[in-house]
């Protein structure tokens, strides 16, 4: 039988992965109060006496599990010439943060107003199979200086991950249907020990047709801190035995 290993070699395995190392450092040198955490060093000697069995990966996905300079989910499905104009024009101002102060919309109300304009302007066209045509065709928008990529070495985290049957949670303000085309078309599969907890597109059996928007209110980059209520059978009968949390983010805001 193989042996589980410890927290230290599988962060290490993350680490020469090259997803941990970057954005786990930034998270990990501050706290919300102010007072400086510890090092990324330090943080994992820490970790080195726990079990894989006592650990849960918590992951944010656009930026983080994707490439710093990605396109996000929101340009992938708001801005390519698979949806109409009126969608693209409509969310060109929302893509656009080269001047934060001109952004119309802030906080929860950004995604509020883009979940209206996909079921006022794709309802028709935005099926499953545009969905998963769209994440070969991501677009550079907003802030994106490339298409939406992996950022690397996260596939063999998750593969590895996989192996090992460690749960991980990838909370996300996009679009689980995203997430999961984009991983599919890389072959990186989601297996049972994956929960995505993100906003789900909800189609018409029969159509295809884009009929909602779950969860209402949707899921933002404002309101992570809502990631235990909204999973709460995961952590507390699912996976109630595990007491190692690893947060992964690009921000604090993103850390759930």
């Amino acid at each position: 039988m193989l042996q589980a290993p410890s927290l230290l070699s599988l962060g290490a395995c993350a680490v020469a992965a090259g997803v941990a190392a970057h954005v786990a450092r930034r998270a990990l040198l501050h706290r919300r109060s102010g007072t400086p955490a510890l090092g990324f060093d330090a943080a994992l000697a820490r970790l080195s006496g726990s079990s894989v069995e006592d650990l849960i990966l918590i992951v944010d996905f656009d930026r983080t599990l994707t490439d710093g300079d990605s396109a996000q989910c929101h340009d992938v499905i708001g801005a390519t010439s698979l949806v109409p104009e009126s969608l693209r024009a409509g969310f060109a101002p929302l893509l656009d943060f080269s001047d934060p102060a001109k952004v119309p919309y802030k906080g929860d109300a950004w995604w509020v107003r883009a979940n209206e304009l996909l079921l006022t302007h794709a309802s028709r066209v935005l099926t499953p199979e545009t969905v998963r045509r769209l994440v070969h065709e991501a677009p550079l928008f907003g802030t994106s200086t490339q298409p939406m990529q992996l950022r690397p070495g996260a596939a063999r985290l998750l593969a590895r991950l996989s192996e090992l049957d460690v749960p991980v949670l990838i909370v996300s303000a996009g679009f689980a249907d995203i997430i999961a085309a984009f991983l599919a078309a890389r072959a990186v599969p989601l297996g049972s020990n994956v929960r995505v907890c993100s906003n789900l597109l909800v189609h018409d059996a029969a159509s295809g047709q884009l009929t909602g928007i779950e969860p209402s209110p949707p899921i933002t980059g404002c309101n992570k801190q809502l990631t235990f209520e909204r999973n709460r059978d995961w952590f507390t009968t699912t996976h109630r035995r595990r007491r190692t949390l690893v947060v992964v983010g690009d921000s604090l805001g993103r850390r759930a």
